[in-house]
């Protein structure tokens, strides 16, 4: 069913068809491959603070296929992570443990979410563990670096920790740890990246961390399912493997809604928002200006269609970047749209309901008669638009 999807609408899979399409119109029009990506972050973002080489090599065939290349990598991807898996764990490949793995609800969870990067990060480990069992160090390493830059933020911290893991029983651990090193060297300009992304800036150290363990943490069970179900095949379980199969599903069911996974299960029947679309096809939109664009339930769709017509967004789309924030006075909030450069902000009646901070009521605050810090331009009944002058902020 994802495949029937030109763009997938889920959580966190606008963010690649958003990178793939700039890195697509740079490379097509003669520009090569670019490094920064001025279009967001108020023009301070990176083309690939992550995810080198899903997002190029996507970007290379996107005028073949268009949205739906990044669609197909999705899918792509999730069946090169069962295939890695099946080559790097032998022991595994009978069809009850196979279905085992499948229904590790993290591993559910990645398509579903759509997260590409990890994914095909997580394929290239396994890959990485497949060359290492077969006595090809270097492979190995190459893999290895090749995942821990794909998405360094999680991998980094489950390869290592996977490594030591296999110190304990590795005969050559010199040869291990030689083939790690030269991983870190591979993956080290792909941390540098991360580590200079406009979305670390605009994120407090107590959200970077909260998101880190816990992201990490739960990704780390995805990758963990090969290594678990060999310790269970040396317990009584193994001779229960439909007790193991209904748990699971149970566990699958369970953690949807524990998981607010509901959003991502619509997605398969989901269909693209057209609000934004039908705003840029007005005389309001001003293409180049710098807009804050604040939505609910759309998955960042919104935020694509004003790139795709030729606007600046003040953020990347992922929420620590966006920043839905009450804010402590109108001051506060004034500083924060001139830091962004902001010309435009526009602001959903679904994300006042989803989100209820204070910043609609301090945009209208802003057009008082007498004030001229802002005006509203375009009020529709689904978003209100308002236009910002910073020097009177």
């Amino acid at each position: 069913m994802t495949l029937s999807h030109r763009v997938f609408v889920t959580n966190d899979s606008l963010s690649n068809y958003i990178h793939v399409w700039y890195v697509a119109e740079r490379l097509w029009h003669g520009h090569g491959i670019p490094l920064r990506m001025p279009v967001l972050a108020h023009g301070d973002a990176y083309a690939f603070p992550y995810a080198f080489v899903p997002w190029l090599t996507a970007a290379l065939v996107r005028p073949l296929l268009g949205d739906w290349t990044v669609t197909l990598w999705l899918v792509g991807g999730f069946l090169g992570l069962l295939a890695a898996q099946w080559w790097a764990f032998p022991e595994l490949r009978s069809a009850w443990w196979q279905a085992l793995l499948l229904l590790n609800p993290m591993l559910v969870e990645a398509p579903l979410l759509g997260q590409l990067p990890f994914i095909w990060a997580t394929a290239m480990l396994f890959l990485a563990v497949a060359a290492w069992r077969r006595d090809a160090p270097r492979v190995a390493a190459l893999l290895a670096g090749a995942s821990q830059a794909t998405h360094p933020a999680v991998m980094l911290p489950i390869v290592g920790p996977l490594v030591l893991a296999r110190l304990w029983w590795e005969p050559h651990r010199a040869r291990l740890l030689v083939a790690y090193a030269a991983s870190l060297v591979i993956a080290a300009p792909a941390v540098a990246l991360v580590l200079a992304s406009p979305a670390v800036e605009d994120t407090s150290t107590r959200v970077l961390l909260g998101n880190f363990f816990g992201t990490v943490s739960l990704r780390a069970i995805a990758v963990a399912g090969p290594f678990i179900a060999l310790a269970l095949q040396r317990t009584p379980l193994a001779r229960a493997p439909l007790a193991l199969f209904v748990v699971l599903v149970g566990l699958n069911v369970v953690l949807t809604p524990v998981r607010r996974n509901q959003y991502a299960w619509r997605a398969l029947v989901r269909t693209p928002d057209t609000a934004a679309r039908d705003f840029t096809n007005t005389q309001q939109f001003v293409p180049g200006a710098t807009y804050r664009v604040l939505d609910a339930g759309d998955g960042k769709v919104s935020m694509y269609r004003m790139l795709q017509a030729g606007a600046v967004l003040d953020a990347e789309p992922f929420p620590e970047s966006i920043r839905y924030d009450r804010f402590v006075s109108r001051a506060a909030y004034a500083a924060f749209l001139r830091h962004r450069e902001v010309d435009y902000v526009m602001i959903f009646a679904r994300y006042d309901a989803a989100y209820r901070t204070n910043e609609h009521h301090l945009l209208d605050e802003m057009t008082a008669p007498g004030d001229g810090c802002a005006a509203l331009v375009t009020r529709d009944a689904r978003f209100d638009v308002y236009q910002v002058d910073r020097a009177r902020c």
